[in-house]
């Protein structure tokens, strides 16, 4: 059974958002930079100055973009009392380990699933994803509920020292995230990853979240599961050249760590992916399809705890990965964001419960619950 993650409340201007997250996250800010920075050195093949070359180049680019989370960067720094170039480089992870061919084969990570309103039994939006990743990055996940100003209040799960990743907003806006790796990837400084769900969860307006991200200059490829409350969910494969569409087929739209796009397929860009990417987004589909117009939380969660393929299911336990790094499920959500709910269950879910976190300045924002209710 792992522990809860951690719960952080963040309010004032960009740097004294990041400086809060720095300082009160600061053990885990270090977990993550002592994590990345021998994964850059092994895997990417670079030396630690190249590691910081490549993130001022990056640092030019977020400054460029958006000068607000730049200065929420270095108030993270401050506050960890970390390098500026070390916190850079870990929300450029994707980027680095990922963003060039270099023969490197992608580890996979994430299921994400969508039940729009006319699936639901409630006639709700309800979203959930696995967070894949390395077992290591367990240690380093937080909860943020932040309320920056000038910015729209929101709720993200993400490794300490990063400001982006799955998230929603007071707005209804929710970002999701699979990695996807293309042979459009080839070393692009771009906006990271981490920055582009960050500037999707500032939008006020459907419109702008997708924007954001469509017209921004991506460094790598990746998935994003934009969805809104009101009963909407889109799915974009980005490469730094394209944006794919994929949209939900009677109410159900399922994703993994492959393009589903048929344009994307037949361009050439999806190459790089592993079987079981295959299977685990078709697992959730069936498993999900016969219970359209009736699905509850208690549905999504079972999704969320399927086992087929174990250990490289929908919920992953730690298992070596031949030519990568071990990998399990570290966090598993559920966004109920039409109730103002995000369920976070640390690492598998199988081995865990359901932590209820709300937005900052909502009724009941923090709850612990032993599961989560139907």
């Amino acid at each position: 059974m792992h522990k809860p993650f951690p719960v952080f409340s963040l309010e004032g201007d960009a740097y004294e958002c990041g400086f809060q997250h720095g300082e009160a996250a600061a053990a885990r800010v270090a977990k993550t930079v002592e994590h990345y920075l021998p994964a850059f050195v092994r895997q990417a093949k670079l030396t630690l100055d190249e590691v910081c070359a490549k993130a001022r180049a990056y640092g030019a680019q977020i400054e460029a973009i958006d000068a607000d989370i730049m200065q929420e960067l270095r108030g993270i720094a401050a506050g960890a009392k970390q390098p500026l170039e070390h916190v850079i480089a870990v929300n450029c992870r994707t980027e680095i380990l990922y963003g060039s061919l270099g023969g490197t084969k992608p580890a996979t990570e994430c299921t994400t699933v969508v039940a729009l309103p006319e699936a639901t039994r409630d006639g709700k939006i309800l979203i959930g994803k696995n967070w894949d990743w390395r077992c290591p990055a367990i240690e380093s996940v937080v909860i943020l509920r932040v309320r920056q100003k000038g910015k729209p209040a929101l709720t993200m799960v993400v490794e300490a020292g990063m400001v982006g990743r799955d998230g929603y907003n007071e707005h209804g806006v929710i970002v999701c995230g699979n990695l996807l790796v293309s042979t459009h990837d080839r070393g692009r400084a771009g906006v990271p990853i981490p920055i582009l769900r960050r500037r999707i969860l500032h939008s006020r307006h459907y419109y702008e979240a997708i924007d954001s991200l469509a017209l921004a200059p991506r460094g790598a490829s990746g998935n994003y599961l934009i969805a809104h409350r009101d009963g909407v969910a889109i799915d974009f494969e980005t490469t730094p050249d394209n944006v794919y569409v994929v949209y939900p087929e009677r109410g159900l739209l399922t994703h993994s760590n492959h393009f589903q796009s048929v344009v994307a397929q037949t361009t050439g860009a999806t190459k790089f992916y592993t079987g079981d990417t295959l299977y685990r987004d078709f697992r959730a589909r069936q498993l999900l399809e016969p219970k359209i117009g009736k699905i509850t939380i208690e549905d999504i969660k079972a999704v969320m705890r399927d086992e087929f393929g174990a250990p490289r299911a929908i919920c992953r336990t730690p298992h070596d990965y031949p030519g990568h790094e071990p990998t399990m499920t570290i966090a598993s959500l559920i966004f109920d964001v039409g109730n103002d709910a995000l369920y976070v269950a640390p690492g598998p879910p199988t081995q865990s419960e359901y932590q209820l976190v709300r937005l900052p300045g909502s009724r009941a924002s923090v709850e612990n619950r032993a599961a989560v209710e139907a």
